[in-house]
C-alpha cells in the first residue's frame, strides 16, 4: 500500500524526484517537495493517516523518523501538519488547508519548533513552498482561533458523515426539527449550519461543536459509516473531551436492519444506551432520553394559575410569561405559552414568546443575535400569521436584523480573507523583488571575476604595443591578441545583459 514513491502531502500524487534526486515536485498540484533522507513508506504512512483523521498516530510515526534522522525537513513538516490537525480539501480546481484540531493551546504556527527544523534543514528552493504553505496554513489557523473563541453551547450534537446532505441524511434532518422547532434545544447538525460556509469555517465550526456539545448522536447507517474516517475522528475527539466534563454523553445511533450493535466502534459497542433507527418507536424513544437529560424538570411544572387560565387573565399570563423568559425561566415560560394559545390560538404574542423560549433568549431584542434566521421556523411563520400591521412589520425587521448580521460577518470574513491576501502578496513581491536585487549582484560579481583577467591580459598587451624595439613578426602577434581579448570583453558583456541599468 505504502510503496517506495514519494506521495504528495497535499493532493496525494506520485512526487516524482528531479535529476539530483533531492527535491521533486508533484505533476497532480505542482507542490514541490524534498525527498526525505528517512523511510519514505513511513513517510507516505503519515500522510495516509492525517487524511484518515488520525493526526496522533501520524505525529508519533513523524517523531520516530525524526528520531531516526535529525536532519530530515520533510519529517519535521508531516509531524506539523500532525499537530496542528491540517488536511486540505477540494474546492473547484483548488485544494485549501483546514484546521482540525483544538489549537487553542498550541503556539502560532510559525512559531512552533517542528516548523523552525523544517526551515532549517530545508533547501533553499523548497524553503520557500514551505514558507508559502505556512502562509496559507497560517490564514486558515487565524480563522479557526478566532471561532473557537465564542462562547456559544449546544446542546445536542447530531453527527453524520461529512459533506453529506439533509436529502441523504433523513434520520439526521428529522431529529434536528424535532430537538430544534419542538422541544427548543440548541442543536448542532453540519448539513444544515455549515452549508454556507466555506471549507475553513466549517471544519472549526465542527471543532468548536464537539468541545462545547453536551450530548452526541452519532449515526451509523451502513457498514462504511463505521470504518469512516471522520466519524471516527469526530467521536474520539468527543469522548476524549468527557473525563474532562462528567455531563457530556454519547449515545450511538444504529440502523439494525443493516447493522448489529456489535460492529460498532468498539468504544461505543459498551454504551448503556444504544438506539436502533430502524425501529419504530426511535424517535419518541429518542427524543425522551435526550429531554429527560436536558430538561429533567418540564413534567413537574404545572403552576396552578396555568390550570385556571381563562380568558379574563391573557394579559396577565402574557406579562408573567414573558417575565419568566426575563428571569431565563425558559420552560416555566414555555408552558405558559401553550396556556396562553389555549385561550386564544390567534395571540401573535405567544408564538413569538415560544420561539423566544426554544432559543432561549429573554426577550424580543436578543432575536437579532440568533446564528441563522427564523423564516423557517414554525412559531415565526405563525406569528407573521395573527400579527397586527404594526407587530409584523417589528418581526419582519428583527428578522431582517439577522440577515444583515449574517451578512455582515461574511463580508468580514470575505474582507478578512482578501486583506490576509493582499499582504501575503505584497511580501512576497517584495521577496521577489529582494532576490532579484540579490542575484542581479551576484551576476555582476561573476561578470567582474571573468572580466577582470581579460582586463589585466589585454593592458599588458597594449603596453608591450607602446614599446618602440619590436620586430614586425611580434608586433602583428600582439595586435592579433589584442583584437582577440577586445572581442571576448565584448562577448562577455553581452552573456550579461540584466546586470545593467
Amino acid at each position: 500500500m505504502f510503496e517506495n514513491k514519494l506521495v504528495c502531502n497535499i493532493c496525494g500524487g506520485t512526487v516524482n524526484a528531479d535529476e539530483s534526486g533531492v527535491n521533486g515536485s508533484c505533476p497532480s498540484c505542482g507542490h514541490t517537495m524534498m525527498y526525505p533522507k528517512s523511510d519514505i513508506k513511513k513517510l507516505n504512512r503519515i500522510t495516509y493517516l492525517r487524511n484518515s483523521f488520525r493526526f496522533d498516530e501520524g505525529e508519533k510515526i513523524a517523531n520516530e523518523l525524526i528520531a531516526s534522522n535529525s536532519d530530515d525537513s520533510e519529517a519535521y513538516w508531516a509531524g506539523l501538519l500532525c499537530e496542528y490537525g491540517i488536511q486540505y480539501v477540494r474546492d473547484g480546481s483548488n485544494r485549501y488547508p483546514v484546521c482540525r484540531k483544538d489549537i487553542t493551546d498550541l503556539p502560532v504556527f510559525k512559531e512552533s519548533k517542528n516548523y523552525k527544523q523544517t526551515l532549517y534543514y530545508a533547501s533553499e528552493e523548497i524553503q520557500k513552498s514551505y514558507e508559502s504553505l505556512a502562509d496559507s496554513i497560517e490564514d486558515s489557523i487565524s480563522i479557526t482561533r478566532n471561532i473557537l473563541k465564542q462562547e456559544k453551547k449546544y446542546d445536542v450534537f447530531i453527527l453524520s458523515r461529512e459533506g453529506v446532505s439533509v436529502d441523504d441524511d433523513l434520520d439526521g434532518d428529522k431529529i434536528y426539527l424535532r430537538f430544534t422547532a419542538n422541544l427548543g434545544f440548541s442543536v448542532f447538525y453540519a448539513p444544515e449550519m455549515l452549508k454556507d460556509m466555506d471549507a475553513v469555517e466549517k471544519a472549526a465550526q465542527t471543532v468548536y461543536a464537539l468541545k462545547n456539545s453536551r450530548i452526541m448522536l452519532p449515526t451509523f447507517r451502513t457498514f462504511e459509516d463505521v470504518h469512516d474516517g471522520y466519524l471516527t475522528y469526530a467521536v474520539n475527539t468527543f469522548c476524549a473531551e468527557m473525563p474532562k466534563d462528567k455531563e457530556k454523553l454519547i449515545y450511538p445511533i444504529f440502523n439494525g436492519s443493516v447493522l448489529n450493535f456489535q460492529q460498532l466502534p468498539e468504544k461505543l459497542v459498551w454504551e448503556d444506551v444504544i438506539f436502533n433507527c430502524a425501529e419504530e418507536e426511535f424517535m419518541r424513544e429518542i427524543s425522551d432520553k435526550v429531554e429527560s437529560i436536558l430538561k429533567p424538570e418540564v413534567n413537574a411544572i404545572v403552576p396552578d394559575a396555568l390550570v385556571t387560565a381563562t380568558a379574563a387573565n391573557k394579559e396577565n399570563l402574557v406579562k408573567r410569561a414573558y417575565m419568566f423568559l426575563e428571569d431565563g425561566e425558559f420552560d416555566t415560560a414555555d408552558s405558559y405559552f401553550d396556556k396562553i394559545l389555549d385561550i386564544d390560538i390567534e395571540d401573535s404574542r405567544a408564538y413569538i414568546g415560544k420561539l423566544l423560549a426554544e432559543c432561549k433568549l429573554k426577550s424580543e431584542d436578543e432575536i437579532p443575535n440568533l446564528p441563522q434566521t427564523v423564516t423557517d421556523d414554525k412559531n415565526f411563520k405563525k406569528a407573521l400569521r395573527f400579527a397586527t400591521p404594526e407587530q409584523k412589520a417589528r418581526y419582519e425587521a428583527l428578522n431582517g436584523a439577522i440577515v444583515k448580521r449574517i451578512e455582515d460577518e461574511r463580508r468580514e470574513i470575505a474582507e478578512q480573507h482578501a486583506k490576509l491576501k493582499a499582504e501575503r502578496e505584497e511580501k512576497e513581491a517584495i521577496e521577489r523583488e529582494r532576490r532579484m536585487r540579490q542575484e542581479k549582484e551576484e551576476r555582476k560579481l561573476l561578470y567582474q571575476r571573468r572580466r577582470d583577467p581579460l582586463r589585466k591580459t589585454l593592458l599588458e598587451v597594449q603596453a608591450e604595443l607602446t614599446k618602440t624595439f619590436l620586430s614586425p613578426k611580434r608586433r602583428n602577434e600582439l595586435k592579433e591578441e589584442e583584437e582577440t581579448l577586445k572581442k571576448n570583453l565584448k562577448d562577455l558583456e553581452a552573456q550579461f545583459p540584466d546586470i545593467w541599468d
